[in-house]
């Protein structure tokens, strides 16, 4: 019993912080168009620089749009949404 207690609370302590990470990207999408600018993305992920924008951002079209959000998710540039 104290050993499952004490694997909860270890899980816990890892899951709060990575979903802490998470990011609201359907709310970060201001004018509602379904894409982000570097704005947009900064304006909850201040972390996130221009390089790594350009790099997410494979047409190149100064948007994610996305397909272009779920590769970087899956490649570990940006957290995972929670919305």
């Amino acid at each position: 019993m104290k050993r499952t207690f004490a694997k909860l609370i270890a899980l816990g302590l890892f899951i709060v912080p990575v979903s802490a990470f998470a990011a609201d990207y359907v709310a970060a999408d201001g004018n509602g168009d379904g894409m982000l600018s570097l704005e947009e993305v900064q304006a909850i992920l201040p972390e996130v620089t221009t390089d790594t924008f350009i790099a997410v951002d494979a047409d190149g079209d100064g948007l994610l749009n996305a397909d272009e959000l779920a590769v970087a998710q899956t490649e570990g540039l940006m957290p995972a949404s929670d919305g």
